[in-house]
């Protein structure tokens, strides 16, 4: 019997593009729609999938914050969520809402399929698109990215730190913690660090000029330079979210240093099994020694965090995660 998929037209092609890979890979074809569909608004990812008489209707919400859509949990059978914090809902949610964890930014199309894509669903869902100009600029911010074949683990440095992160207006505790992670860098004799924050494009580095890294990073020697680096940093980014930079540190099988998650995750991240969790300056400074005396534990934390990623992170197993579900 034939399955039909049908995915919402009006997704964020930029965020989404992760999930379609994963659709494509799990259910072969697939087609863009709008009429099958309620009147969600720009940016929402909703998929039907259709086999004979048989329907399974899916959001998956990539959104930083941990607002659960209510029109859009009504709608579906099952809601896909990445920033799915418990302690913010009632336990009849849990029914259908499951939390997928993180992904990031990848690039499914050549430029002629973007083009085409992008001309197309221009074409038919014109009078539904309300931002024309976020609409096509999508399209063309999935086109810059990596294909997720880029993103695997390969051997990395003994002490050379390659760190390059943004600096939040309202994310203070990020900011300090990134601080931290710099400065404790810097300051240690036995690592060779490269990078620092970003600088924000007003000029308004809130305090923190003296730990911007000047120099502007394309995405692929950015990747390429995360790739050798010893360890990595992760802390949660805005609204507290699982940023980009975890899905793509844990494709990448690194050993990650890292604070606290606030939202849930599909499966845990074991302490000194998949990552190292810092509360302070002192877990920091320790857990860096770690790394830095003992290959063969930092090794093992890479192999983990790769596993982990191909078990509960990858596309095709965030999709099949969701199909599923009851």
């Amino acid at each position: 019997m034939k399955t039909k998929i049908y995915i919402y037209g009006l997704c964020n092609i930029f965020y989404d593009a992760y999930y379609i890979q994963g659709l494509s890979e799990v259910c072969k074809n697939f087609e863009f729609n709008v009429s099958k569909f309620p009147a969600f608004s720009q940016g929402t990812f909703a998929v039907i999938i259709e086999e004979g008489n048989l329907s399974k209707k899916i959001i998956i919400d990539s959104r930083d914050s941990s607002e659960i859509g209510t029109a859009e949990l009504e709608w579906c059978n099952v809601y896909g969520k990445i920033n799915y914090n418990t302690k913010e809902f009632s336990a009849n949610h849990n029914k259908k809402i499951v939390p997928i964890g993180p992904s990031f930014g990848v690039k499914i199309w050549n430029l002629s399929e973007t083009l085409y894509f992008l001309s197309l669903n221009f074409i038919r869902f014109r009078k539904n698109i309300t931002n024309k100009k976020e609409f096509v600029a999508n399209y063309w911010r999935q086109y810059k990215r990596l294909e997720l074949k880029k993103y695997k683990h390969v051997k990395s440095s003994l002490n050379e730190i390659f760190f390059m992160n943004s600096i939040w207006k309202k994310e203070n505790e990020t900011n300090e913690n990134r601080a931290l992670f710099i400065e404790t860098c810097k300051n240690n004799s036995n690592l060779i660090f490269e990078g620092g924050f970003a600088a924000r494009t007003n000029g308004d580095n809130l305090g923190f000029d003296k730990l911007v890294y000047s120099k502007k990073i394309p995405l692929n020697i950015y990747i390429e330079k995360i790739k050798n680096s010893a360890f990595v940093f992760n802390t949660p980014a805005v609204l507290s979210c699982h940023g980009w930079k975890l899905g793509e540190f844990l494709a990448l099988g690194k050993a990650i240093i890292t604070t606290h998650h606030y939202n849930e995750l599909p499966a845990v991240l074991e302490n000194e099994k998949h990552v190292l969790y810092i509360g302070n300056k002192d877990d920091l400074q320790k857990n860096i020694k770690k790394l830095i005396d003992d290959p063969t534990f930092k090794n093992s934390l890479e192999l983990e965090s790769r596993e982990y990623f191909e078990k509960y992170l990858a596309p095709q197993k965030v999709i099949l995660r969701l199909l599923e579900r009851n």
